[in-house]
Formats: C-alpha cells, structure tokens, sequence
C-alpha cells in the first residue's frame, strides 16, 4: 500500500484521512494553523473557547451521525449535546422568527407586505408562464434574473438583494444563481411547507431545512472537539498530523509521486509522497504546482476567489443578551450574532457570556486588516442601537479571521472551474476535495461525506500502486 499526504486538517483533510486511516493505509496531514479544524476549529484563548462562529453538526445520513457521535462518544466519554435551532432575522424594526412562521405572517408582518409579497410571487410565476408558453424564457444568467424568478420582484427588493449584497460586497447581477447557500434551492412552496410544519421529504435538504428539521448538536467545548477526535483517532490508528506547517511548493516527480515543501518557523521540509489529497484553497494549490499550470488554468484561477471572514468576540457580565440563539441582520456592518451560552455555558467563566459578531468582507478591504478595537469601533453604535452590547459593560474581546472562508460563485465561475478540474484530472495520483478544495459551499457532515466517498474511489488506484 502506498503513502497518501493530505493537505489541510479541516473537516475534509481528516475526513480523508480517518477513513485511509482506518483501512490501513500510510497518511500524514499537513496543517497551516497549531489548531485542528480549519473553518470547523475551536481556539482556546485565556479559558475562552471561540468558534470562527459556531457550527452546528447535522446530517441526514444516519451512518455519519453514528459513526462521528460515536466517537466523540469514545473520546470524551459523554454524548454529544443536542440543541434546538433558535434564529431571529431583523426585518422592518422587528426581530422575527427564521424561517417565518404563522405567527409572524398574521401578526407581525404588515397586511400591506404580506400582500406584496404574496402577489409579486404570483405575478411572477404568471409572467414566468407565459413566457415558457411563448418559448421566451430568459435564462437564469444571475442571481437576481434567478431570485425575482423564483420568489417575486418584491421579496428580491427587500430582502434578497440587500441581504445577499451586503454578505457578499458584490452586485446580484454579478453572482451566480446558486449563490444562496443551499444544496437545493428553497422554493416558495417550499418556504411554505416549512412556514405551516408540513411534512418534507429529508434527501437533499436546503440548509433552511437542514437546520430546521434535523437534530443539531453541538459539543461542550466548540465545535472543535468534534474535528480533535477525529484527529486523536487517526493519530491512535498510525496517521501523522504535522501542524503549523505553510505548503510552498508541489512538486510533480517523473515518477508520479509528489514532494511538498512547506515551511515552519522559517525552515522548509520536503514531504515525499506517492499520492496526493488537496483540501487547501484551490486557487492556491493550483499555483503552487512545479511544473506549473497551462496559462489558461493560470488566468483561470484569478478568475474565481474566496469571500474571507470575520468573528469579534465580545464578553461581558453573565446575562442573558439575545432572544434567541442568533439572530441575522440587514443593515449593519455585520451579519449574524450569536449568543455563547445558548450554544454551551462552558465556552466561558461561569460569571460571564460572550457573543459572536460575524462578519464577512474580501481580504482587499480596509476592514480585513483592522484590529479587534478597530473592528469593535465599527460595530458598537450598532450594537448598542440594537439593544444587545454597551460599550461599558465590555470585559474583553478576541478577534478571529478566515482569508478562504466562502467559495465565491460568480456569474461565469462555472467555465472556470470546468477548465481548472479538466487539467487537474490529467495529473495522476491526485485529487482535490472539501469546502475550499474542490469550491464547495458545504457543511461539517457532507465535507466528511464527499471524503470518504473521495477514499472508496481512490482505494483501487492505491492498492493497485502498492503491487
């Protein structure tokens, strides 16, 4: 059997390795940061457990859940906690349940948006008939063409065009139709089955769905603890994970092996090894190849990019602070607040909370480089506005940041990718996964999933170079 290196410790780099792991096959992980779980970690600060936001683990695949609860299970000795999903999204002044309920519709949404809202769909969808009638339907190019398509010019103009330009920092007519962060698309009838609890189907859930209708668990100490027994089990199994360590360079030998060198503490260290698995941001892998790309994979890679991320803690008296777990706002410098200790009261002192102030820019903005008390600053009169943080009160504050944090679907990013994976299916003895690897907005279980899929293909090929 021969050696595999995985490139990146997230959630799709140990998936691919637990799983080599466990059928005996020689693998080593190679990780930027001294924490294990790239956007899915938990850093430990001064007894403060933070979260680059807090994730949830679900699925709908019952073998993931077992397989990684029982895990934890085994590592900690305890069950992982079950939560249940709480969100509010501020909409005209108010605070509402999110996705919308009953309630809200009849008491708190205004007759008047109700009504235009509801009659902008069907307008819409009359249109949209017609037009297919006609045979003149207009592709779906965008995402604005997409989202007035499928929920009406009016539900667009509030609330999906400013919210999806303010997350992204880029024009609806810019982004792809599939921007909306779900693996199927939540229609309208859709929204509606969830806004009256009626029965829905749990294949191929939205990620609206996903977060309403499934278990959510989350573990006393962050997410992390999830992606360090994941990392103790391949270490206890015979894998090697090398931290801190910044890949350079990826060299293709004339014998189909790879020698990576990275660099630590100012030295470099090759890493030789017969097969090959990228979870790192694509666009830097791809640059990162010796021999280098064609120039028009090259070109393509400057064609596509990655939105980064923002997360200010801030901690304060303990005290009860939002009215529910998260809430989602439009019009403010950030996009979601978390509440800490709805999550877990063992992310901080007992005498005190934390909330998690989300933000997301590009790293060519001023904001990607401020401090915590510049980004505090910016935030502050909003929060204390919004009724959740006084200046005052504040005890401490931490700042986290991801550069690679969401895949960037831009308009025609589909024909650049097609020519990036066709040139990289013609190096042997390697492949490319996860959320930043392969260019997937996925979640912790569907990067395990796309993992050990990834492994069953490749396990032929190795057992095969290993005669």
């Amino acid at each position: 059997m021969k050696k595999v290196l995985v490139l990146g410790g997230g959630a799709s780099g140990l998936g691919v390795a637990w799983k080599l792991a466990e059928k005996k096959v020689p693998v080593e992980v190679i990780e930027l940061k001294n924490e294990i779980g790239g956007l899915a970690a938990t850093v430990r600060k001064d007894g403060y457990y933070l979260d680059y936001g807090p994730h949830y683990f679900l699925s709908e695949r019952p073998e993931i859940i077992k397989k990684v609860t029982e895990l934890f299970k085994e590592d900690f000795g305890k069950e992982m906690p079950t939560l249940k999903r709480d969100a509010k999204l501020l909409f005209r002044g108010k605070f509402l349940n999110y996705p919308l309920n009953i309630k809200n519709i009849i008491f708190e949404i205004p007759l008047t948006e109700s009504f235009l809202i509801v009659s902008s769909y069907f307008c819409r969808q009359l249109l949209e008939s017609v037009k297919k009638l006609l045979k003149k339907e207009a592709p779906e190019k965008n995402f604005e063409i997409w989202a007035r398509k499928n929920f009406g010019d009016y539900l667009f103009k509030i609330f999906f065009k400013p919210y999806t330009e303010q997350f992204w920092g880029i024009p609806c007519d810019k982004l792809a139709p599939r921007t909306l962060p779900t693996n199927t698309r939540l229609s309208f009838f859709k929204a509606l089955k969830l806004l009256f609890h009626m029965k829905i189907t749990k294949k191929n859930l939205s990620l609206a769905e996903r977060e309403t209708t499934l278990i959510l668990r989350y573990p006393f100490k962050g997410i992390g603890m999830v992606l360090g027994a994941i990392a103790h089990k391949i270490k206890k199994l015979g894998g090697k994970i090398h931290m801190g360590y910044e890949v350079k360079k990826i060299k293709k030998n004339p014998d189909g092996s790879f020698t990576v060198t990275a660099a630590k503490g100012g030295k470099s260290k090759d890493f030789k090894t017969d097969f090959l698995v990228s979870t790192i941001p694509l666009t830097l892998a791809v640059n990162m190849l010796d021999p280098q790309a064609p120039e028009d994979v090259i070109k393509s890679t400057k064609k596509i990019g990655f939105l980064s991320f923002i997360a200010l803690y801030i901690v304060v008296p303990n005290r009860n602070i939002l009215s529910s777990s998260y809430l989602y706002f439009v019009g403010r410098p950030y996009n979601r607040i978390s509440e800490m200790r709805k999550f877990s009261p063992y992310l901080c002192p007992k005498d005190e909370n934390m909330v998690a102030v989300e933000i997301s820019c590009h790293d060519s903005e001023k904001i990607w480089n401020y401090t915590k008390e510049q980004v505090l600053d910016l935030c502050i009169k909003f929060l204390e506005k919004d009724g959740i943080v006084k200046r005052g009160e504040i005890k401490k504050t931490f700042l986290l940041k991801a550069r690679y944090a969401y895949p960037i679907y831009y308009h025609d990013h589909e024909e650049h990718l097609d020519g990036i994976f066709d040139y990289l299916k013609t190096i042997p003895n390697f492949e490319v996964t996860g959320r930043v690897g392969k260019y997937l907005y996925v979640d912790i279980d569907q990067c395990l999933t796309n993992s050990f899929n990834l492994v069953d293909e490749i396990m032929p090929k190795l057992k095969k170079a290993g005669k």
